[in-house]
């Protein structure tokens, strides 16, 4: 434990064991030239977290189930941190490869950089887009208002999950302790408001390993557009598309259906003539998917 870190690590949970003890043993693997520290921030659990972050030399923050909410807890983990850097991490992010931490923190020799957004490999989208790094900045308030008109922004800035802060915004901007979820975009949109810099960091890679049922998905879906919502004033949905969009649902179902059946059924074919097809011998040449398709 060193008096005096580069890098706090500050990880929320409660009841994760399991995904915690993955999570510490990556960060154990690490391989960079400054200290960093682990502050946990433990949500009342009963199982063996608590134990297990003091196995690995993390200091335990107190926070209970009544005062909880993310905006609070990512607080709580910054005050008790004393890096000039903070990694908010979630116990569910496994960070990837011995270089993870050296990657996050490099964006912030530059002096305007407010933090960055490590690069999740289970989304298509973040890997089509931030195959290079990618900085947001805006030259006015316009323009950031023209940029967030939309939803797009929701998915470029920081999420709460795997991303570095510097500690000296977060003194500027605290995070949002009432919102259900989103605080961690409306803390970037805020920061950004003041004329600092974001990185979408393609070199600190992550995965996220918790997997969510369907009701589990859709309540948290639902909390982050009711969250958005709070921010900024928009629905998702309107009425009128609500309607278009049942009335498209109920005619789809019965083709759905029939393309599910048949689906299915192809697939099975293949599946159970496989002796038969081994009979013929090896086709030569290029396979159908890779030509093209215009």
């Amino acid at each position: 434990m060193n008096s005096s870190p580069k890098l706090s690590i500050v990880i929320r949970c409660r009841n994760e064991a399991q995904s915690l003890r993955n999570v510490l043993a990556a960060l154990r693997a690490q391989q960079c030239d400054f200290a960093w520290e682990v502050v946990l921030v433990d949500n009342e659990s009963t199982d063996d977290t608590r134990s297990l972050a003091e196995t690995f030399g993390a200091r335990i923050v107190t926070l209970s189930r009544a005062e909880f909410s993310y905006g609070r807890a990512i607080n709580v983990g910054v005050q008790a941190a004393r890096g000039e850097l903070v990694l908010l991490l979630s116990a569910h992010a496994l960070p990837i490869g011995a270089y993870f931490l050296a990657s996050a923190v490099a964006p912030f020799s530059d002096p305007q950089m407010a933090a960055a957004r490590c690069l999740l490999v289970t989304s298509p989208r973040q890997l089509a887009t931030w195959y290079q790094p990618k900085d947001i900045q805006y030259a006015s308030a316009a323009e950031q208002r023209q940029a967030e008109s939309g939803t797009a922004w929701v998915g470029e800035y920081p999420t709460g999950g795997c991303c570095v802060i510097r500690r000296a915004v977060w003194e500027e901007v605290k995070y949002d302790e009432e919102l259900e979820s989103n605080e961690d975009k409306l803390w970037a949109s805020q920061v950004l408001a003041k004329g600092y810099k974001i990185r979408c960091c393609a070199e600190a890679l992550w995965m996220y390993t918790r997997k969510y049922g369907r009701r589990e998905r859709w309540l948290r879906e639902n909390r982050q557009h009711l969250s958005l919502y709070r921010i900024t004033g928009r629905a998702p949905l309107g009425w009128g598309q609500y309607l278009k969009l049942a009335v498209r649902t109920l005619l789809a179902a019965p083709l759905v259906a029939i393309r599910y059946i048949a689906d299915n059924l192809i697939w099975n074919t293949y599946q159970v003539t496989i002796p038969w097809q081994a009979k013929r011998a090896p086709k030569r040449g290029s396979f159908s998917e890779f030509e093209q398709h215009r």
